[in-house]
């Protein structure tokens, strides 16, 4: 019987250890890398298949955090918002508190009323010009600018500040009833955007520059939309135009560009003292309207976070069991 002996080279064997080595490092280098991130190095070559229906579950998962991460923006948007209108809100209450004594004759202290409407005037104007991060928060789509032109400011289009409309309007004050009616009426005309005599007094051509109410087919404007989550959006621009903010305006302007205590006529008096507290009153109610309105797409908001956060949670559940090494 013979044998037959096979010999291995030193070359060869060399080889083969150097080979063992090499891939004994790849393989203690993987594993700590596996051990100190927890994830799998080369997901492709563990998973096979089942590796795209990680990457679908990993690309939903990014979204999820996206939405929840812009939701975070919005909802603290939303809270200065909110925190701002409340705020005019506060100082339209405390005009009004203050003219409530004066509204069938003037009294003593009724010559400090006017003032006290310049005064909440300029602060109303500064709240409304709000700058979160960048952003004029009641300037609509036009947020990279001031909304609301300053009282003594001169708007470069028209050539106007509001003060001048108001005091071209009102002049030294009523005489009687029917002038202080008149007055009223064009002072109306002037905050809905609808005085013809001169549209330059208009509302939205001195006192307001952020996106108009209508655009140019007279449609309303469209309103800035944020999503909240696929396939859910929500409008939430407050507008320094909106009904109730012009009426707050309108009825401080009012005040402050006449001293009611220099109004002799007691049916002017009246009608003019009237007319300003329509104003305020119904400028209270509208602010108090977009509160509710702010406050019900935060509710929204916070809504979809909820959801959002217990569809992280599942997710992360899932790619768990595809991405994560047992150490």
């Amino acid at each position: 019987m013979s044998w037959s002996v096979g010999r291995m080279s030193t070359l060869q064997f060399n080889l083969m250890n150097r080979r063992n080595v090499e891939r004994t490092t790849i393989d203690f280098q993987r594993a700590t890398q596996e051990v100190a991130t927890g994830r799998r190095a080369n997901m492709f070559a563990d998973l096979g298949p089942k590796a795209s229906s990680a990457l679908k579950l990993r690309a939903r998962e990014d979204e999820t955090q996206a939405y929840l991460q812009t939701n975070e923006v919005l909802g603290s948007k939303l809270d200065v918002t909110l925190n701002t209108v409340n705020s005019i809100r506060d100082q339209v209450q405390a005009v009004l508190e203050g003219v409530i004594p004066y509204t069938i004759q003037p009294g003593a202290g009724a010559e400090l009323l006017q003032n006290t409407a310049k005064t909440a005037l300029d602060a109303v104007i500064g709240l409304l010009n709000t700058n979160y991060n960048g952003e004029h928060l009641f300037a609509g789509t036009r947020s990279e600018r001031s909304p609301v032109t300053n009282w003594t400011e001169t708007n470069a289009t028209t050539g106007l500040s509001p003060q001048d409309v108001l005091t071209g309007i009102i002049g030294s004050g009523p005489t009687d009833a029917a002038s202080a009616t008149s007055m009223a009426d064009d002072i109306d005309l002037i905050f809905a955007s609808a005085y013809t005599a001169d549209p330059n007094q208009n509302f939205e051509a001195t006192f307001y520059v952020g996106t108009p109410e209508l655009d140019s087919s007279s449609l309303p404007s469209e309103r800035v939309t944020a999503v909240v989550s696929a396939g859910q959006a929500v409008q939430y621009g407050t507008q320094a135009n909106d009904e109730g903010f012009r009426e707050v305006i309108k009825g401080l302007a009012m005040l402050a560009s006449a001293d009611i205590s220099q109004i002799s006529d007691t049916d002017a008096y009246q009608t003019w003292v009237a007319r300003i507290m329509d104003a305020l009153n119904a400028g209270r109610a509208g602010a108090l309207n977009s509160s509710a309105e702010i406050g019900f797409n935060q509710q929204v908001v916070e809504t979809a976070n909820v959801r959002l956060t217990d569809l992280s949670f599942v997710h992360t559940t899932q790619l768990s069991n595809f991405e994560n090494v047992d150490p």
